[in-house]
């Protein structure tokens, strides 16, 4: 008896499974960075600091480190899973030839891979152990790292990947920026005209504002206040028109945030 009512257990158990993979589906396969194909770093810019909607991470002298935000393109074989920051990191040499290491802070998945919204990235998640979510097929995402003025060529490290990826950063800090806008597209030509010229990166220039927003605004980093007052002299030279200057509070992960108001 004991033995017949092993067996049932077991055949029920089996008929669960069954079951609940006939309405659930099949189990969604684990995904590590190994399982990356074609990896790349396809662009990078610098900032100040990383603001999400709950945490935030800065450098406190800008002339001394910022943080680097590498673009990584790869293929991914059909499955799903999470991409985790420390699975990543950072090796470079400074100009007294000592080596260095940097831990990647945060990470962000892009929504899109389209060729004309190379930052378009969501939310990074910041902090030790944070992860985005990735599917199958191509895909990009976002890392950030600490670094020094001094480092002009990284090489990012994967785990369980056996060569880095080098790559070189150059010399230059430029202050990034986004810039978007309610109006038209050659409204934006012309901002994004008179902001490059002061020597600035523009890493996002999008016409998605809400239509309700007017006026000129500038919402800044700390770290970057004389920078942005320099880009309202800028505009206000162009469209003739006075900015309204404000301490960022948005979610975001450049210095510079420009809203064009109708």
């Amino acid at each position: 008896m004991k033995k017949l009512r092993s067996v049932c257990k077991t055949n029920f158990f089996v008929l669960g499974i069954i079951i609940a993979s006939l309405f659930f589906g099949k189990p969604a396969k684990a995904v590590t960075v190994a399982n990356l194909q074609n990896v790349k770093i396809i662009g990078h810019y610098f900032t100040t600091g990383i603001i999400s909607s709950k945490r935030m991470i800065y450098t406190k002298n800008p002339s001394n480190s910022r943080y680097l935000v590498l673009l990584i393109s790869a293929t991914l074989p059909d499955a799903e899973g999470k991409l985790f920051n420390n699975d990543f990191m950072l090796g470079y040499i400074h100009d007294d030839d000592s080596e260095d290491r940097s831990r990647c802070s945060a990470i962000a998945i892009s929504e899109t891979i389209d060729p004309e919204k190379l930052f378009d990235l969501s939310e990074f998640a910041l902090g030790d152990y944070s992860w985005i979510k990735v599917n199958g097929g191509e895909l990009r995402f976002g890392l950030a790292f600490y670094i020094e003025s001094d480092v002009e060529t990284i090489n990012l490290y994967r785990l369980c990947a056996p060569e880095p990826i080098t790559y070189r950063i150059g010399r230059d800090r430029l202050y990034s920026v986004d810039i978007f806008t309610n109006v038209d597209a050659r409204y934006l030509a012309r901002a994004k005209d008179a902001i490059q010229k002061g020597s600035y990166n523009i890493v996002e220039a999008s016409e998605s504002l809400v239509s309700d927003e007017s006026g000129i605004t500038i919402h800044y980093r700390e770290q970057a206040e004389s920078q942005a007052r320099e880009i309202s002299q800028r505009l206000t030279t162009v469209f003739g028109k006075l900015t309204t200057l404000k301490k960022m509070k948005l979610i975001s992960a450049v210095d510079i945030v420009v809203w064009l108001g109708k």
